[in-house]
């Protein structure tokens, strides 16, 4: 039978005869991580994290579009033109502007029928922080002052008093921000702990101590990445590195899966951890390239195109999706092979004992 031959283009058979050493170079793997997380924590340490109005506190106003041009001394507004939105978004920022404040997020939003059908159609819905030192009374105070000048410079004055036109929303408090994070910080330890102990029981407590530290260093980068490019972090980015913790396991446990199997294969008895581990790399290099470039695509255009609250959430696990490939593939294998030692194979003993029970046959 005429064999076929294979594609000096196939993408597995490259890397499978590659000669590149991913754990004799684990030392230089490892620079380009610390040194983005030690400008991180420079940066924690010196001017703290861009945070979000679900950290410090913030308020919600919605300003109504005038679409039926019926209020006399107020301009008529089509949000689905980009000209008329930035008009509108121009407003809100002088008004903002007056008090100290600064808008941290814009969108529409449609609203539901009102008082007065001039209304009905979209709004304009601003998030921003509150003043800082401010108690609730005069964060109060604040609201309503923006709300009466929002109504007078969109001429919205006669209606109301702009009551309908311009609506106070509500307001996020500081005080709810510690909690929050002690929550994920709890959840995340947790979830840390599982993972240990998942792995140690499924393969070894060597190739468990290697995932946790691979972890660290994908929750590290991303969170060094928002320090660095100031990305506002609100509760999004929390659930982001939860999120992570849970995407970046999935390439580790495929590598440690195929160093498991080699092991057991008695192909690679009389060699080294690290050749085990280049082999178990390159045998999963394909899997793992797909599964990250599918996975960032979707998640990349959702950050470019996506509604601002989306891209919070989706800007941190595009990183983390790009450090979780990076810290399997080139981390967290060189981690195992250089601390596991041969005596801690403990299948290949209890493989030799079934070999003397089944009369020599290997028994996996």
């Amino acid at each position: 039978m005429k064999k076929f031959k294979k594609s000096r283009l196939s993408f597995d058979e490259r890397i499978a005869s590659s000669k590149f050493d991913y754990c004799k170079n684990l030392k230089w793997f490892l620079i380009a991580p610390a040194i983005i997380i030690i400008v991180g924590i420079i940066l924690l340490c010196t001017v703290g994290f861009n945070l979000g109005m679900d950290f410090t506190g913030g308020s919600i106003m919605k300003i109504y579009a005038n679409n039926g041009g019926e209020i006399a001394t107020a301009q008529k507004y089509d949000l689905t033109k980009s000209s008329d939105y930035s008009a509108m978004q121009r407003k809100i920022d002088e008004v903002l502007a007056n008090h100290g404040l600064k808008a941290s997020v814009y969108q529409t939003t449609s609203i539901e029928v009102t008082q007065l059908d001039v209304f009905d159609g979209q709004a304009v819905q601003v998030k921003y922080q509150n003043a800082s030192g401010q108690n609730s009374t005069q964060i109060e105070a604040t609201n309503n002052a923006i709300r009466d000048e929002l109504a007078e410079a969109f001429g919205y004055s006669e209606v109301t008093n702009g009551e309908f036109a311009v609506a106070s929303i509500g307001t996020v408090t500081p005080s709810a921000s510690s909690e929050l994070l002690m929550n994920a910080f709890i959840a995340m330890l947790v979830a840390l702990a599982l993972i240990l102990v998942y792995v140690a029981i499924r393969f070894e407590i060597t190739s468990g101590l290697a995932t946790i530290l691979a972890l660290f260093h994908d929750l590290l980068v991303t969170t060094s990445f928002m320090l660095i490019f100031r990305v506002q972090i609100n509760a999004s980015f929390v659930a982001a590195l939860v999120t992570i913790l849970g995407y970046s396991i999935n390439n580790t446990i495929v590598i440690f899966d195929r160093v498991r199997e080699n092991q057991r294969s008695g192909k690679y008895d009389k060699d080294t951890n690290e050749t085990i581990a280049n082999a178990s790399v390159k045998g999963t290099m394909t899997r793992s390239v797909f599964t990250t470039l599918t996975t960032f695509v979707t998640i990349a255009l959702v950050a470019i195109i996506g509604v601002s609250d989306i891209r919070d959430f989706a800007i941190p696990i595009v990183v983390g999706v790009l450090a979780g490939f990076y810290s399997s593939v080139f981390l967290a294998p060189g981690l195992w092979a250089l601390a596991f030692r041969p005596g801690q194979r403990w299948f290949k003993r209890k493989q030799k004992k079934t070999e003397k029970k089944s009369g020599g046959e290997l028994a996996v």
